[in-house]
């Protein structure tokens, strides 16, 4: 399994208190289209042999790195398929940073080649959107 890794946020991790009864990061965004595009083609699209997937597995994919940002639960896996290409996000635990909530995935993802394992942080926008960190 191939491994790809974005720069860790610094260390200044502060506990993030209260996020289950708020909701995971609160805001309020359904999976809308504007939600999934804030996320800059996630970590999905830092991967050069997804560029040829269908538009369909590929949305599918980025669909499911916005929903377990937004909503996933701590190493619950969010699972998608489309057009024989398949994966899952697996969030870590909200943290802030500064006034920023963030925190770290995992997606796992098959197509034509290997499974490969991209790893990434995403921070929250004040506009409540997810923007990958490098």
């Amino acid at each position: 399994m191939r491994t790809l890794s974005k720069l860790a946020v610094p260390l200044l991790l502060l506990p993030f208190a209260g996020c289950l009864s708020g909701g995971l990061g609160g805001g309020g965004l359904g999976p809308t289209s504007a939600g999934v595009t804030a996320l800059d083609g996630g970590l999905i699209g830092q991967d050069q042999t997804t560029g040829a997937w269908p538009s369909q597995a590929r949305s599918r994919a980025l669909e499911a790195e916005f929903q377990a940002l937004q909503f996933g639960l701590p190493g619950q896996p969010v699972a998608w398929s489309a057009d024989g290409f398949s994966g899952e996000v697996v969030p870590t635990q909200l943290y802030r940073v500064g006034s920023q909530d963030c925190r770290g995935y995992s997606h796992t993802f098959k197509g034509t080649a290997q499974p490969t394992k991209a790893i990434g942080t995403a921070c929250k926008t004040q506009e409540g959107f997810w923007k990958p960190v490098a």
